[in-house]
């Protein structure tokens, strides 16, 4: 019984791999199109939202959800960048 439990642990190819080889991710046009495209959103909604709070004196209601719509969307949008970023990391 205990040398069943002693046999060696057949290796994985990550363990084959030599030391210092860099993983190659590949990234297509589509991904590039999909990730500038929600940075550019992102960095709309941020800026929006940052010029509602600082550029106005006395917001009004309106302005008020605004500016709390396009903080949402920026931090929406980041969180899709770093899931796109995870999802391409992990393939």
């Amino acid at each position: 019984m205990s040398d069943e439990l002693a046999s060696p642990v057949t290796s994985t190819a990550a363990d084959q791999a030599p030391i210092g080889t860099p993983a190659v991710t590949t990234v297509s046009a589509h991904f590039k199109l999909v990730f500038i495209g929600v940075m550019v959103i992102t960095v709309f909604t941020l800026a929006a939202s940052l010029y509602i709070g600082i550029f106005l004196e006395n917001p009004t209601d309106a302005a008020k959800s605004a500016m709390d719509t396009c903080s949402t969307l920026a931090n929406l949008g980041f969180g899709a960048m770093v899931g796109l970023l995870g999802g391409k990391a992990v393939n």
